[in-house]
């Protein structure tokens, strides 16, 4: 049987890829687990909008070209469990079992569906999720983007660059994204802002064709896009491991969860920041902390 590696990382977005090159570069045997693309969620930016210039792409594949180069193995495959024999994890998936000495879970989050009859029938048929890939398919088309954050705001400035129409629906009566976000939202005259208002159906058979709001009125729209929060992709994790009322990974401060040996860290934790430093330090501060637990 061969050695367990010192590291497994579960994820291979922006914290995942920081944690094993950080561990890595700690001398440690690193293995990544996968079963989507690399890079996470912030793959769909273009531009990224902070402290880290250039496109979510390219920072992801900068990782992963390093990680790779000082001899990540890539594995290529879902977790579905954790557990433990003797002093080793062992990471069950469709890819096999994995052993390890020490487990980062980086299993990030995904954008939650807003819940409301016909988003989930009209997926990838005009209900979207990422403004930067699929924006060229509205020009001069009405969309309706749902969501006061960070995420909702930047997703509708993107799209205004196409659309005829951005209708920007948000059930409060105050965004909660930055103020430079809602400051570059007023430069465009055609996004249209309706506050205190919630959307009720998405509309359509085999397309889009609008939405409708609470109390009734209709918008027609050939495409859809809420941003209403994240959820934590954690159905592989043992209930061992505690949660905050959200489902987030409850940690201590050096990301040690309830499992001996297993870490978390970025968007799958419980008080993780959100920005992409975060991702990264978080990513950095995981391995730090399994090289820690392992001597």
């Amino acid at each position: 049987m061969a050695e367990p590696f010192d590291v497994l990382v579960i994820g291979t977005g922006i914290t995942g890829l920081s944690a094993a090159r950080q561990a890595l570069k700690s001398g440690l045997s690193t293995a990544t687990l996968e079963g989507m693309f690399f890079g996470g969620l912030v793959t769909n930016i273009n531009e990224l909008d902070g402290e880290i210039a250039g496109s979510g792409s390219d920072v992801a594949a900068g990782l992963m070209m390093e990680a790779t180069k000082l001899g990540a193995k890539n594995i290529t495959g879902a977790a579905s469990s954790i557990g433990r024999e003797g002093d080793v994890l062992v990471v069950e998936s469709d890819a096999g079992s994995h052993r390890a000495r020490s487990v980062v879970i980086a299993s990030g989050a995904r954008l939650k569906r807003l819940g409301v009859p016909g988003e989930a029938d009209l997926e990838e048929k005009g209900v979207s999720h990422c403004a930067d890939c699929d924006g060229p398919f509205y020009q001069v088309k009405d969309v309706v983007v749902v969501g006061g954050g960070d995420s909702a705001l930047q997703e509708a400035i993107v799209l205004a660059e196409f659309a005829k129409t951005v209708h920007l629906i948000h059930r409060g009566e105050k965004f909660r994204a930055q103020a430079h976000l809602v400051e570059r939202l007023s430069a465009h005259p055609n996004i249209a802002v309706r506050m205190a208002a919630a959307v009720e159906a998405v509309l359509g058979t085999d397309e889009v064709t609008g939405v409708r709001l609470a109390g009734g009125e209709v918008i027609a729209c050939s495409g859809f896009f809420a941003y209403v929060g994240l959820e934590p992709v954690t159905g592989f994790v043992s209930a061992q491991i505690a949660r905050d009322a959200g489902g987030f990974l409850n940690t201590d401060k050096d990301f040690l969860t309830a499992m001996p040996g297993v870490f978390a860290a970025g968007a799958v934790r419980s008080g993780y920041g959100g920005l992409l430093v975060h991702a990264m330090a978080e990513g950095i501060g995981a391995a730090d902390a399994a090289r820690t637990y392992l001597r």
